[in-house]
């Protein structure tokens, strides 16, 4: 079997890496909580980088408009608190109000894996469908030896569906990329280049969706539709958990500076004996459920605890 492209750092691992490039160049917290949050939508999450900068021009735009209602729709305040002209604070009220009052969205990232992604397994199954009896390859006939040979480099369970060579899969991934950006109007249609292809194929691959193997007889690879589904694979399974947890946290955060009466703080730094960490946290999660099990009453007022704990980074208070 083929192995996907390997990388010199898996692109799903954590970010210890670009920790020590922050600590190196002393950013402050606001760059940090930037850096993270990229790290997250683009390397976990899998985003194109220029979708991350769309999504984060459509932010900027949302706060000012945000500050521009604040502040009684005074534009000239809105262009003072955010140093930007008011010529400008204009065109972006104007965009946001066109926006809402048609019922359509800015360029956002969503928070589910993308649709070319998702869609595959379906459209792979429905356009080149297989029956028993016939044969997986497309103007290959395998004989038995060969046959046996293919199936031993694939998991068992394989969907009713044809085996590709290398032009059927790229044309698969440039139907369903058209597919899914019909979706959108002319102007924010992304044409699928070079670079978009491979991302698609790779995440396809590492999820175990799709396999690739190679077989003597033929010059270019195969690829087999392994799974009726795509689902993330290891850590990604808790990528999308986490940015639910970030985009919540921040907003709780936002109240404690506003000193709202239901919000609490908590920060708590020390030390443990490196034998009893595990022990430690299993006696905190036993504590919380107990404390909101005590406390929980049905149609009472609603209300979160969300936490993180773990190792003290240098330096921190």
């Amino acid at each position: 079997m083929t192995k996907p492209a390997t990388f010199s750092q898996d692109p799903f691992s954590s970010a210890g890496d670009c920790d020590q490039v922050i600590a190196d160049l002393e950013v402050s917290s606001a760059d940090r909580i930037l850096i993270y949050l990229a790290i997250s939508v683009m390397k976990l999450g899998g985003h194109r980088y220029g979708a991350f900068l769309d999504a984060a021009n459509t932010a900027a735009k949302l706060a000012i408009y945000s500050s521009y209602l604040e502040q009684g729709n005074n534009v000239r305040k809105t262009s003072f608190l955010h140093h930007v002209e008011p010529k400008r604070v204009r065109a972006i009220i104007k965009e946001v109000e066109t926006l809402l009052t048609e019922g359509r969205s800015l360029t956002t990232l969503s928070d589910q894996e993308p649709y070319y992604l998702i869609g595959l397994p379906y459209l792979w199954q429905e356009k080149h469908p297989w029956e028993p009896g016939q044969s997986r390859l497309n103007g290959h006939h395998l004989t038995t030896k060969e046959n046996d040979e293919l199936h031993a480099q694939l998991p068992t369970g394989t969907p009713s569906a044809r085996f590709l060579d290398l032009f059927e899969f790229l044309d698969l991934i440039k139907l369903l990329h058209t597919k899914s950006q019909s979706e959108y109007p002319p102007n924010r249609r992304m044409p699928l280049s070079d670079a978009l292809t491979e991302h698609i194929k790779f995440r396809l691959l590492h999820s175990g969706t799709v396999t690739q193997v190679d077989i003597p007889f033929l010059s270019i690879p195969i690829f087999a539709l392994t799974r009726t589904h795509y689902s993330p694979k290891g850590e990604r399974e808790r990528v999308f958990t986490m940015m639910d947890d970030l985009a919540r946290f921040s907003k709780l955060m936002q109240g404690w500076v506003v000193e709202r009466p239901d919000i609490l703080r908590g920060l708590e730094v020390f030390d443990v004996p490196q034998d009893q960490r595990h022990e430690a946290l299993t006696e905190l999660d036993s504590l919380l459920k107990a404390w909101a099990d005590k406390y929980h009453q049905e149609g009472g007022y609603p209300m979160i605890l969300q936490l993180a704990a773990g190792t003290r980074e240098l330096g921190e208070a």
